[in-house]
């Protein structure tokens, strides 16, 4: 699998759906350029955790799985490696650009397997340095007023 399609409510309809398409490749090429793995939300704890991000983090989908269980021929779960970010200062916006700032995770675990209902939709980030980015919560109005 290399593209995972996440429906994502509209702002303000609460019964209407778009469909946010996450692509990863891997480490394989793009439309011979190089690979393509979307930054995307994932849901990593309880609304009171990670400050203004309330219990989500971001992640670089890395890849795509789907395993079947071998004890039974019917259960399959689909599954995605992601590398997670971390937030600085727990979350909280920062004074200088009034964003969250995350970063890549100081852990040696290269990825993480999360499955894929975990997965809320594309997020965009906005290059700070080297492994560190600011949360672009101003990209839509529906991530604007989840983030704060």
């Amino acid at each position: 699998m290399t593209q995972l399609q996440v429906p994502v409510v509209t702002f303000p309809e609460a019964d209407i759906y778009e469909i946010h398409r996450a692509q990863s490749t891997g480490t394989l090429h793009f439309r011979n350029q190089g690979s393509r793995n979307n930054w995307v939300w994932a849901q990593a704890g309880i609304e009171e955790v990670y400050g203004a991000l309330r219990g989500r983090l971001l992640a670089k989908l890395v890849a795509l799985l789907k395993i079947k269980d071998p004890r039974s021929e019917d259960t399959v779960r689909r599954v995605a490696g992601v590398q997670l970010l971390t937030p600085v200062n727990s979350g909280r916006l920062s004074d200088l650009y009034g964003l969250v700032t995350v970063q890549m995770r100081e852990d040696t675990r290269g990825f993480t397997i999360v499955d894929i209902g975990t997965i809320l939709g594309l997020t965009h980030l906005i290059t700070e340095e080297d492994r560190r980015w600011l949360v672009n919560s101003r990209i839509d109005l529906r991530t604007f007023n989840e983030v704060y």
